[in-house]
């Protein structure tokens, strides 16, 4: 168990304060999660198919989104 000594006085009741809020809303997440994917894509397919794929998936991805 952590011990915070800055805790003090222990909250009255016995209850813990309320975790906090997530930092990214769903919007800001879902964009996160597309350009984690694109990096791994580049990551994997980048040393197989040369650089011209890539530029072709980032022309494909400029133009959907």
């Amino acid at each position: 168990m952590f011990f915070d000594p800055g805790a003090w006085p222990p909250s009255p009741g016995g209850f813990d304060p309320p975790p906090p809020e997530p930092r990214l809303n769903a919007a800001q997440e879902r964009v996160l999660l597309r350009l984690i994917g694109l990096l791994l894509f580049a990551l994997f397919v980048g040393p197989l198919a040369g650089a011209s794929l890539i530029d072709v998936a980032i022309a494909v991805a400029r133009a959907i989104f």
